[in-house]
């Protein structure tokens, strides 16, 4: 393999591939970056055997070829290139590699091609479009939701749900729910799936990032994988296997106490709070009564902290405690500038919303104060 290419090209393909690269495995080709050339463009490719990442970059091919390297030397060699210089790699036999810009220089030794598992092809049948800023929102308010507790592994991901012309996100850790839902192009077709958490940081890695520069992604759902593929790259994930829990039981379906309140106002009135409630894992209490919503931490009188907001509110006063940060993650991810807090009592859960979108809503269990 001979191929001559740019450092900015080079260095945006490590950037999508590196972050799928296993630095656990006992398998080393896992540790490795697969080069491959096809055709004027060189592939780039990386799994930890959950998610497999591929790219294509630009590069001049003087001589077809395919090698794996140890991504982290080879990463770290490249970054240290000087701009404006073109890279010359070389590759003379099955697990040699010379590296070339200017006078440095480097031979890294790698792995067969061979050795590399086989990332499958995206499957274009029964893939769906979607536009890149909706999948984003719908990550950005579902992703924070996601168990991180390895003993329920189907709580690890987003269970995607496709019907009827309606996309859904849920994801949940037990105490918290998270939901949303928006309209696709897709009409006929009809998929679920659990998403593990990994692959969905992948793709909104891989969104936010300056170079992504696409509107629409692709996503296919098979029998036990997940594929997207955004612009030059896809990524590829197994599914989490099991049957997520019956999510809509748990959304109430009517409150007696609905308070619109100002996201930004509501947001440091429980940042304040949650300072006075401890260590991660302490309530804060929320009071309404006549005109006002109250916020109180309290730690074992070590601390105490209050604050309140007037409120539209003439009924009857009732008080009741969530975990803070639980509050915060739903506040910090919305972009409404009001919200509605929806309350029944205070043993069962509360639904903040924002205001004028019903299909967007995260479910809080109260806590003991």
């Amino acid at each position: 393999m001979q191929i001559v290419c740019s450092k900015p090209e080079l260095l945006k393909g490590i950037q999508i591939v590196q972050s799928a690269v296993s630095t656990k495995s006992t398998l080393p080709v896992l540790s490795n970056i697969l080069l491959e050339t096809k055709t004027n463009q060189l592939k780039l490719a990386s799994t930890d055997l959950e998610v497999g990442v591929r790219t294509f970059i630009k590069a001049e091919v003087v001589k077809e070829g395919a090698l794996t390297v140890p991504a982290k030397t080879f990463s770290d060699f490249i970054r240290t290139l000087p701009e404006g210089q073109e890279i010359k790699i070389n590759v003379e036999n099955a697990t040699r590699m010379e590296i070339r810009c200017g006078k440095a220089r480097c031979v890294l030794l790698g792995l067969p091609k061979e050795d590399f598992p086989v990332l499958p092809e995206f499957p274009e049948e029964n893939a769906l479009t979607l536009d890149v800023k909706a999948l984003q929102e719908m990550i950005k308010k579902t992703s924070y939701s996601v168990s991180t507790d390895e003993t329920r592994y189907i709580l690890n991901g987003i269970y995607f749900i496709l019907d009827k012309g309606i996309a859904r996100m849920v994801a949940t850790d037990g105490r918290r729910l998270a939901y949303i839902a928006r309209p696709v192009e897709e009409k006929k077709l009809a998929v679920s799936a659990i998403i593990p958490s990994k692959a969905i940081r992948e793709v909104d890695r891989l969104l936010s990032s300056d170079g992504a520069g696409v509107e629409k992604v692709r996503m296919s759902i098979t029998d036990n994988q997940v594929a997207f593929k955004i612009g030059e790259t896809v990524i590829i994930s197994r599914l989490i296997e099991g049957h997520f829990p019956n999510y809509d039981q748990v959304i109430p379906k009517t409150s007696d106490i609905k308070v619109q309140v100002a996201t930004k106002d509501l947001l440091m009135m429980t940042q304040r709070a949650a300072l006075g409630s401890g260590d991660r894992g302490g309530a804060v209490r929320f009071a309404l009564d006549k005109g006002r919503l109250r916020a109180m931490g309290s730690a074992q009188g070590r601390v105490e902290v209050e604050d309140e907001l007037p409120v539209d509110f003439a009924g009857q006063a009732m008080e009741i405690a969530f975990n803070p940060i639980f509050v915060l993650d739903v506040l910090k991810n919305t972009d409404a500038g009001q919200v509605l807090l929806e309350l029944t009592t205070s043993l069962n859960p509360g639904v903040l919303r924002p205001l004028g979108d019903d299909q967007v809503l995260s479910v809080i269990m109260p806590m003991r104060a």
